[in-house]
């Protein structure tokens, strides 16, 4: 007895306490059943006498049409008449049976089953179609529509399309009130949408995750679902471990407070340490039994290991790598070492047990090939970097993919931040509605220029995994495109939980009342910018990522002239050493090729002393001495000498333990200069020929210098 009539737009609960409900026909009641014609004349009395009055409360309420509800009645009068008994008194079975034979008026029919006989299963009855027509007997046309435009009208400010919210819904949030034997909204609750969710059909449960975004925007539960086939991590199987190992991996898992995914990669790691040891050495069970030499023989056995050598596999099936027994690849080997170095000091840290090792030492990454992790990533190619700041600020209507169902200004938004700020997916994702703000004042450089208002705007960046919150200046054009997409973005959208920070926020990309997927920027945004820029989604660095585009606007701003320094990059990227910073820069080839050929110039010449006296000067000109390390030559064609490796041995040479040499050093009117030096092809000969002249010339140097 659950009946909840409208009254206008609430409710009150089915009082059968207002009605007299005997439990037997009496003498008269029996008589006005004897017969059709009785039987009709009972429907049309008004009032309605208390052997029917409850069941004409329950059709006005319902909605259905008058005939119905003549040709229902009058077969509940039927059965009245045959059964000996009021209706409220027959079984559930009785009720069931009655809906199944009727043909005409099913939803009435179990509407009075429903409040009469407690039969609140009416969607296990067969050939149950649509059940918004049992819902609206049940709990009330009217009611049922002021629910299902309230939910509908949400979720159209959400951003969902209007047109088929009710196609898409009716069916459904009239299932969920059935379910919940109570229509109102208010007392839905997560476990009701789990319940449905699990038990109807695919092609209607896709929209619960859709009604809990409702739900939340309208502040009925805190947060939006992850409708999911799943609602944890697969427990990841341990047969061939030993128990004791499993426990204490278990046991930081649970304690562990990393981030869920990180948390299950790293125990995942751990428990394969315990395939390992149950191989190697069967009698470790538990971290306290490791020594020294276990850590040096399992290091060594993970520098030799291959792809799915130390495989656990899923609940689903043991799934195999298409690099199945190739060798590991290095930063895989150093995860696991890292997994287990991480387990033995929280071990330790957390006073579970003492250890007979250092795991910051003895199970330290060994710096070799084997083990060292590739610098990534590797910045975009120059041009196509820039066609791709081109593009985001060129974004059409016509440029969104087929299968993408966000705006435009909010992909627009997210384009301009990813080329314009160097964020992290995962900060670009997270940023708040308020997140962006102008620059109100004019800024004094330090040569005494000023930067006008406007000319930047800062970005708060939310705290991430090596910084905590922060702003940074960026480009006034990220507010342009931002302050385009807040314009559009629907505002009655409930306030989620940051994930990191657990804060309740509003987020700049929150669309249809859920944050963007983590995937929207390399699976979406960039192949549509890649394909708005005419360039392919691969440059000479391979696939480009949003992490590439973070190194690239890092590296851009250190290469410019009067750049960024190294420190000041470090806050601008949210960096907690400078060495991270390291690993986002790069040096162009074409800046690197310029400065090599800079440098190799220089590398092919040498010092020249020319004296500007005029007694020393001779027919081609100045006096010239080519510094050749402990001799000159005064030969003013030595450059163009073809025996100039030969030099001890010439006449032209003259030594610098000399008496003349140091006076050329000491006379003022000699100045130092540099000429490049064209190598010949014969230089290498000429080299390994001088052997005897050298010796020659070390005989000839004094021992002393001469007076």
């Amino acid at each position: 007895m659950g009946q909840i009539t409208p009254i206008g737009n609430s409710w009150c609960p089915f009082n059968p306490a207002k009605y007299r409900l005997g439990n037997s026909l009496n003498t008269a009641e029996r008589a006005a059943l004897a017969s059709s014609h009785r039987r009709s004349k009972i429907l049309r009395m008004d009032p309605a006498p208390d052997l029917i009055r409850p069941l004409t409360d329950i059709a006005a309420a319902s909605g259905c049409s008058k005939k119905i509800v003549g040709l229902v009645m009058a077969g509940l009068l039927r059965e009245m008449h045959l059964s000996g008994q009021p209706c409220w008194c027959w079984s559930q079975e009785r009720w069931q049976t009655l809906c199944l034979e009727v043909s005409i008026g099913r939803p009435l029919m179990t509407d009075f089953a429903w409040h009469m006989g407690g039969l609140h299963e009416p969607l296990s009855l067969p050939d149950i179609r649509k059940p918004a027509l049992y819902a609206c007997a049940i709990f009330g046309q009217t009611f049922y529509y002021q629910e299902l435009h309230r939910l509908t009208d949400t979720l159209t400010s959400l951003g969902y399309a209007s047109g088929s919210q009710k196609e898409h819904l009716s069916g459904l949030l009239a299932t969920l009130m059935i379910m919940n034997r109570d229509p109102r909204l208010e007392t839905f609750k997560p476990e009701l949408l789990w319940k449905a969710q699990n038990s109807i059909d695919n092609a209607t449960s896709r929209y619960v995750g859709r009604v809990s975004h409702g739900l939340a925007a309208l502040g009925i539960i805190s947060a939006p679902m992850r409708m999911r086939n799943y609602t944890k991590w697969y427990e990841k199987p341990v047969e061939g471990i030993d128990p004791a190992w499993v426990h204490w991996c278990r046991r930081w898992r649970e304690t562990s407070v990393l981030r869920p995914r990180s948390r299950e990669n790293q125990y995942s790691f751990i428990l394969r340490c315990g395939l390992w040891l149950a191989r190697e050495h069967p009698l470790v069970r538990e971290p306290a039994d490791w020594t020294l030499e276990i850590c040096a023989s399992f290091i060594a056995a993970v520098g030799r290991l291959n792809v799915d050598e130390l495989q656990l596999g899923t609940e689903r099936g043991v799934r195999k790598s298409v690099r199945s027994g190739e060798p590991m690849m290095p930063h895989s080997r150093a995860g696991i070492i890292y997994a287990l170095r991480r387990f033995m000091i929280d071990y330790e840290n957390w006073g579970w047990g003492r250890l007979h090792f250092s795991p910051a030492r003895h199970l330290s990454t060994p710096d070799t090939a084997l083990f060292r992790r590739g610098v990534n990533p590797w910045v975009i190619d120059d041009p196509v970097w820039l066609k791709l700041i081109w593009a985001s600020l060129n974004l059409r209507q016509e440029d969104l993919l087929t299968e993408i169902h966000y705006p435009l200004a909010m992909l627009q938004a997210m384009a301009v931040i990813w080329t314009h700020a160097g964020l992290r997916k995962n900060e670009l994702l997270r940023l708040t509605t308020g997140c962006i703000t102008p620059q109100a004042d004019e800024i004094v450089k330090d040569d005494g220029s000023v930067i006008p208002p406007g000319t930047l705007c800062y970005l708060r960046i939310p705290a991430g995994k090596t910084s905590k919150a922060y702003v940074k200046p960026v480009a006034a054009v990220v507010k342009k495109y931002v302050d385009i997409w807040l314009a559009e973005r629907p505002t009655e959208q409930a306030m989620l939980a940051d994930e990191r920070t657990s804060e309740k926020v509003r987020f700049l990309f929150q669309y249809r009342g859920k944050p963007s997927c983590s995937a929207i920027i390399n699976r979406t945004l960039i192949p549509m910018l890649c394909a708005r820029a005419g360039v392919p989604v691969e440059d000479s660095g391979g696939t480009i990522t949003s992490h590439r585009g973070r190194a690239s606007a890092v590296t851009a701003l250190a290469s410019v002239p009067q750049g960024m320094s190294l420190y000041e990059l470090m806050q601008w990227t949210g960096h907690s050493t400078p060495q991270s910073t390291m690993h986002y820069l790069r040096i162009r080839p074409t800046q690197l090729a310029a400065s090599f050929v800079k440098a190799d110039r220089v590398a092919h010449m040498i010092s020249v002393l020319i004296d500007h006296d005029p007694e020393a000067a001779s027919l081609t000109g100045a006096a010239t001495y080519y510094d050749l390390g402990d001799s000159y030559c005064t030969n003013p064609f030595w450059s163009s000498c073809q025996h100039r490796m030969a030099c001890i041995g010439c006449d032209f040479n003259l030594l610098k333990q000399s008496a003349r040499g140091l006076v050329l050093e000491s006379k003022v009117s000699v100045r130092r200069y540099l000429e490049e030096v064209p190598l010949t092809p014969d230089e290498r000969a000429i080299v390994e020929q001088d052997a005897e002249k050298i010796e020659q010339a070390l005989k000839r140097l004094p021992l002393k210098p001469e007076e």
